[in-house]
């Protein structure tokens, strides 16, 4: 509340500030400057002038084979969009770079993969392991952590908030951002950036004048349009299967939704969707304020995001940006800069996600019904409850920059703390008679010093260049959280009681008081890392750059046997340009980099060796409970043995590529082949059944990921007076394969996932469906009897197989279908990806357009086969079965499937074949938008504009795609579309955005 206040006032301030320099810009200026004042005037002028110049130096930290023209993002359309995220930003944008957004859900978490898989999923900490590592202003942020996966039995969501904290960053603070992936761009970032790294500048305040920025918009989301069904639909579609296959117990058992025909609220109007996809508003405001003198400068910005979407999800973010620049002398420049966020979001109410958090499932024997009265008494249910989830973030680094001629010398300091906060309560009316109530505390934070030296040595008349360079970087994370779970409390209104612990070694030194059962967890994570690099470069002319970086690593995270590690990088480029002098071709370059990175272990389990952990709870929950009421503490027999010898995981990278540039690089082109190789990766593997212990984690795993990446950036129409077209593009090609698993192993199995060496590490595992079983007479042979006869194929051995099931193919010609018959085919992530953009100026008006593409890829269809598989997922207590609000909708087309027996014991409609495995490419028109500079306009002139651009975007207009059912883009990070997501909603914006 006190940061809101804050907002409000300096708010108040800045809109005074605002309007004061309306009116002084249109006053008339009298010169009465004597010539020394005018003197001192041009002097200081041209002192701002150079100040301003030393603060556009690039930062970037690539070596000679780097051209940031080729990386950088382009912004101009996206900043006049509502998306409000850094992945959202990025998405289509950046070749090599592909974005999974499956929820619409402001404040969602997104992911993001720099070319490729580095290694298999096979669950969250997997995915969060991958992500690319993200710099603000040449500082890491803090990244995700997987830490309390370890309490979940679900990971559809994170404890906590949940909020995706690369929502705090604000697209109008930015001036660029690039996506650097080549070893010639990481080398001198180093292991934290092993996966790639988003290089993010902000903007800087600039001296010599002052401008103030308004920026604004307001907008609505379009309601999706939604074929809504009711019971007498479902009846319909289920009393072909009853008709064909049902016995008349089963008959009689039909769900009571369904059978009772007279129910208004099953068999009356479906009109839920008039409460759910309810639009809502969307808007920003935003004001910005920087000027300064020759010696010191400053930048402010402040502004307020209101993001939603249906199901009255929102996210609220208040941020707070301030910026300062000083010359104390003409060879140091210090700097500092602040960003302050505050994040509420109001998340979704699921009933999956509600149950996989309270660990209670209640009786499911009716679903919600589709009719909006129905609809609104359940949504009164929520009256009472809490479900509070803030974010709080804070970002501050300071740097100096020494200059002496050849001599550079920089220094920087930077603090990242991101809290999250969670509070919740649902009442007995929720919770068939029960109530539930946590709170979540956690935060996680880094602080980062580095330094380095540079020095430049010209050789032979400046024909030649020595560059030598060294630094040091020391990095310190530390994650906590307090987490606790309770239920049972007095009433209602009672939400919080203490929890009694006593203090005497009794039986009851656990137990909870007033029958109210509390579950506290707490966890912690520090790690370090010290690094020292060195570099050395070679210039001869403008022909030809040689660089080298050789760097050595210290991680925490790993034991001290092996907590060290060097790795070197090497890079060149070579200037064909300067020997054709071609007066078309202005840029012709080749280029190469290769290298090797450390990966770091995010979990430090891998140093520890063989531990203990709580692991005696229920047989549903694992994590939660004890041992005969009290608490205690085993072997990590589920988890998986860990010893404590791990070496460093690293990665080997190679890049080779070319740039063109024609016609004064009016069009740039940029071609890049890679081909990296993640080695020494840990796996779980199997064990022994008398160990007791699930699996355990081996290193010894290579996978290996190749493509090419090509980006193109044309000035088709150079601007001049009326008219100007820029066009920009990028276009990816991308395969994965596993080269190698520990002791020589050509398959391991994970779960319900498989991996293969030769195969895609993200391949899905699937029986091959063939059909359907019509007579006795198609049931295939089976297994050989010593006298010749065959038996009928069964099923895992033990079902006989009968007409109306599914007919799978026997791979392995045992006769009987089990996991030894599945085979892998197709994969989760998109073969090939790209986007195409366009920006066009024709006298005041402009026009952005940018598309987004993916295709090469497959899902797994969950929704379809759940809708077709209603006998096994009828009032059953599994949290994947769950009937949403929006089970009351068409999603697909029954007539395209074989009408299999549901009843059958072989399960004929189970998601882990190929019946449900769709094509999962798609193009999106993400955004649309139309500008008008009013600058010039009578009235509007009069106050000094520099700009004032008045836009209309249309976000997210269409799709199309071959998939059968709703958005491909929206599968989890297993490739499983369940269609439980919000949706990536269309939006309309109206904005404004002034300078002057």
């Amino acid at each position: 509340m006190q940061l809101k206040k804050l907002f409000v006032r300096c708010g108040r301030q800045l809109i005074v500030v605002l309007l004061l320099g309306i009116t002084l810009n249109g006053m008339a200026q009298v010169d009465t400057l004597t010539d020394a004042e005018k003197q001192d005037s041009i002097l200081k002028a041209t002192a701002s002038q150079k100040f301003n110049q030393e603060l556009k130096r690039s930062n970037h930290p690539g070596l000679s084979d780097s051209t940031s023209l080729l990386t950088l993002i382009n912004l101009s359309g996206i900043k006049k969009t509502p998306f409000i995220s850094v992945q959202q930003y990025l998405k289509g944008n950046a070749a090599g770079l592909y974005v999974n957004e499956e929820s619409g859900e402001p404040g969602a978490e997104q992911f993001m993969y720099i070319r490729g898989l580095n290694m298999p999923i096979f669950n969250k900490q997997d995915l969060i392991a991958q992500q690319p590592a993200v710099f603000v202003n040449g500082v890491p942020l803090v990244q995700a952590n997987a830490l309390t996966y370890n309490i979940q039995r679900y990971d559809f969501n994170s404890i906590g908030s949940g909020t995706n904290f690369l929502s705090t960053i604000d697209v109008n603070n930015i001036e660029k951002i690039e996506v650097l992936k080549t070893p010639s761009d990481l080398a001198v970032l180093g292991p934290i950036a092993s996966n790639g790294a988003i290089w993010i500048t902000t903007k800087n305040a600039q001296s010599g004048f002052r401008k103030i920025n308004v920026d604004t918009y307001f907008g609505i989301l379009k309601r999706p349009s939604v074929y809504s069904i009711n019971s007498q639909y479902e009846n319909e579609f289920r009393d072909r299967y009853y008709q064909k296959y049902a016995t008349l117990d089963q008959i009689q058992n039909k769900p009571l939704y369904v059978a009772n025909t007279l129910d208004p609220n099953f068999y009356g109007p479906s009109n839920w969707t008039d409460v759910y996809y309810k639009a809502k508003p969307v808007h920003y405001l935003g004001v910005g304020l920087l000027g300064g003198m020759d010696r010191a400068n400053f930048m402010f910005n402040i502004s307020k995001t209101k993001d939603q979407n249906f199901d009255a999800t929102s996210l609220n973010r208040y941020n707070i940006v301030f910026g300062i620049n000083m010359l104390p002398a003409k060879w140091l420049t210090v700097s500092g800069n602040v960003n302050a966020t505050r994040m509420d979001r109001d998340r979704n109410r699921s009933l999956r996600d509600r149950f996989a958090e309270t660990r209670f499932v209640p009786d499911l024997a009716n679903p919600l019904a589709p009719n909006v009265a129905a609809y609104n008494n359940f949504l009164r249910k929520y009256t009472g409850s809490v479900d509070n989830n803030i974010n709080n973030s804070f970002f501050g680094s300071f740097s100096a920059r020494a200059k002496f001629d050849k001599l550079e010398l920089n220094t920087r300091l930077a603090a990242d703390y991101e809290e999250s906060l969670r509070d919740v309560f649902y009442g007995k009316a929720l919770m068939d008679n029960n109530n539930f109530g946590s709170v979540y505390t956690g935060f996680n934070q880094r602080f980062t010093v580095m330094n380095n030296i540079k020095y430049t040595l010209p050789v032979n008349n400046n024909t030649q260049e020595i560059r030598l360079e060294a630094g040091q970087q020391y990095i310190s994370d530390f994650i906590k959280y307090d987490y606790l779970v309770a239920y049972n409390t007095p009433n209602d209104f009672i939400k919080i009681k203490e929890i009694f612990l006593n203090t005497d070694f009794t039986p009851d030194l656990y137990m909870n008081r007033n029958d109210i059962f509390g579950y506290p967890f707490t966890d912690k994570a520090k790690a370090n890392l010290s690094s020292l690099y060195g570099r050395i470069g070679y210039s001869f002319k403008k022909l030809l750059d040689l660089d080298f970086v050789g760097r050595y690593d210290g991680y925490s995270n790993f034991s001290e046997y092996a907590r060290w590690l060097f790795t070197p990088v090497a890079s060149a480029r070579f200037n064909v340009h300067e020997l054709l002098k071609n007066e078309v071709v202005s840029t012709l370059v080749l280029k190469g980099s290769w290298g090797q990175f450390g990966n770091l272990l995010a979990d430090n389990r891998f140093k520890i060796g063989p531990q203990y952990r709580v692991d005696l709870g229920y047989s549903d929950e694992p994590t939660l409970g004890s041992y005969a009421g009290l608490a205690g503490i085993s072997q990590p027999y589920s988890f998986g043995w860990v010893n404590e010898y791990y070496n460093w995981p690293y990665s080997v990278r190679m890049n080779i590529g070319t740039e063109i540039g024609l016609y004064e690089n009016r069009i740039l082109l940029g071609l890049d082949y890679y081909n990296n190789k993640n080695k020494n990766l840990i796996v779980p593997t199997s064990m022994p059944a008398e160990n007791g212990f699930s699996h355990k984690y081996v290193q010894g795993m290579t996978v290996q990921n190749s493509g090419l990446n090509f980006t193109m950036n044309a000035e088709v129409v150079k601007h001049q007076k009326d008219f100007g077209w820029n066009l920009f593009g990028n276009f990816s090609w991308n395969k994965n394969k596993l080269l190698q698993l520990p002791y020589g192993l050509s398959s391991l199995v994970y779960g319900n996932k498989k991996i293969e060496v030769g195969k895609p590490v993200d391949a899905y595992w699937v029986y091959e469906n063939k059909g359907i079983i019509n007579s006795e007479s198609e049931i295939p042979k089976g297994k050989l009897n010593l006298n010749g006869t065959y038996d009928p194929l069964t099923f895992s051995g033990l079902i006989s197989f009968s007409p109306g099931d599914a007919l799978w193919a026997d791979h392995n010609n045992d006769g009987t279908i089990d996991e030894n018959d599945k085979v892998l085919k197709g994969n989760a992530l998109p073969v090939y990806t790209g986007g195409l953009g366009s920006n066009l100026v024709y006298k005041r008006f402009t026009l952005d357009v940018l598309f987004y593409m993916a295709f090469g890829h497959k899902l797994l269809n969950r929704q379809t086969s759940g809708k077709l598989d209603f006998v096994n997922n009828e009032n059953s207590r599994d949290i994947s079965y769950i009937k949403e609000v929006t089970f009351w909708q068409k999603t697909f087309d029954y007539n395209d499937y074989p009408m299999y027996n549901p009843w059958s014991s072989t399960i004929p409609y189970r998601v882990d074949q190929d019946l449900f495995l769709e094509n999962a490419g798609y193009l999106k028109l993400r955004s649309l938008t139309l500008g008008y500079d009013c600058s010039q306009l009578p009235y509007i002139s009069k106050a000094k504009f520099n700009k004032a651009l008045l836009y209309v975007t249309a976000s997210n207009l269409f799709t199309l795609s071959s998939f059968s059912g709703g958005d491909p883009e929206q599968v989890d990070y297993m490739g499983y579309y369940n269609g439980r997501s919000l949706p990536i909603p269309k939006s309309f914006i109206i904005g404004l955005k002034l300078d002057f």
